[in-house]
């Protein structure tokens, strides 16, 4: 979000420490620049103030919502969807690196000083993400993270064995009329279903179905 440079930005604090929230309401009013609001212990309270409305920040102890953080952005975001969102947490998991690479919330540490918060609120209504060193190397590793392995295709074998196996013929039958062992036909078959991440063959095919990978007529079916 981006305010007016005369616009005073009106912040909710919801942390269940009374000396945690007083300490952030007396850092962030000595700049002249915000206005505490409100300051929520539950969330109840927190509810109760976003349902009035006029609130541009809610600065958030993840530890509220029992450190799920993302979950705290869900609950504030069903009650005021356009809100900025400042979480304090005291460690970055997986889904809230998520949330942050979707700048859908910013992120303070717990154990940052006051000026570095100061200058994490001041970026977030400049519409920018200022972020804690840990979390850009969170976030560093995440992009560079290799994507998971791709399963490879069916082979044209693969594929004529799923076909047989989808009209209901058995392993043995369907060794028959491909023309090659048993074992060889059982062994192409354990493969789509590996390829498919299927546990038996009704899955596999279902899974190939929903894939394109197999089209059965209505009157097969």
């Amino acid at each position: 979000m981006s305010l007016s440079p005369t616009h005073t930005v009106r912040l909710l604090i919801a942390d269940r420490r009374p000396i945690a929230a007083s300490g952030l309401r007396v850092a962030l009013e000595e700049t002249g620049e915000f206005t505490v609001a409100a300051s929520c212990p539950g969330v109840r309270e927190l509810s109760r103030v976003l349902l009035g409305g006029g609130i541009d920040v809610v600065v958030i102890d993840a530890e509220m919502f029992g450190g799920d953080a993302v979950r705290a952005v869900e609950a504030i975001r069903a009650l005021q969807p356009a809100v900025a969102v400042l979480v304090l947490a005291t460690q970055v998991d997986e889904r809230l690196l998520e949330a942050i690479a979707r700048e859908q919330v910013a992120c303070a540490s717990v154990y940052s000083d006051g000026n570095a918060f100061l200058s994490t609120c001041r970026a977030l209504l400049g519409g920018e993400t200022l972020l804690p060193p840990e979390v850009q190397q969170a976030l560093m590793r995440r992009v560079r993270r290799p994507p998971p392995a791709l399963r490879p295709p069916l082979t044209s074998r693969e594929q004529q064995v799923l076909e047989l196996a989808a009209t209901g013929l058995t392993v043995s039958q369907i060794a028959t009329d491909l023309h090659i062992s048993h074992s060889t036909a059982k062994t192409h078959l354990l493969r789509v279903y590996e390829k498919l991440e299927a546990p038996n063959r009704s899955a596999a095919v279902a899974t190939a179905v929903a894939r394109g990978l197999l089209h059965i007529s209505p009157a097969a079916a």
